[in-house]
């Protein structure tokens, strides 16, 4: 299932975040059921960042918030909207 989360860090989180980062992208704390599909961050303003995952397990999502704790998420399901109009024969590019 697709989700998109709304992100940003809490007051006072004081961690590593490139270590631990690194750790989650490259050395494998992130579980294998979450797929990336992007994630944004906004130009000059105090607006969440976007994460889009796909996961098709709950534990996963859980690992996920437990792993970032210095993070605020706000998680929804979501739909592909472009796919929706390209399915309906629109030209979205």
């Amino acid at each position: 299932m697709l989700y998109i989360a709304f992100i940003k860090n809490r007051p006072g989180f004081d961690t590593d975040i490139i270590a631990k980062s690194r750790k989650w992208w490259n050395e494998g704390a992130k579980p294998a059921g979450l797929k990336t599909i992007g994630f944004y961050g906004p130009l000059s303003s105090d607006t969440p960042d976007v994460l889009v995952f796909e996961s098709s397990n709950h534990n996963d999502i859980r690992t996920m918030i437990e792993y970032w704790r210095g993070v605020s998420f706000e998680i929804y399901p979501a739909v592909d909207m472009a796919q929706v109009f390209r399915a309906q024969g629109m030209e979205v590019s």
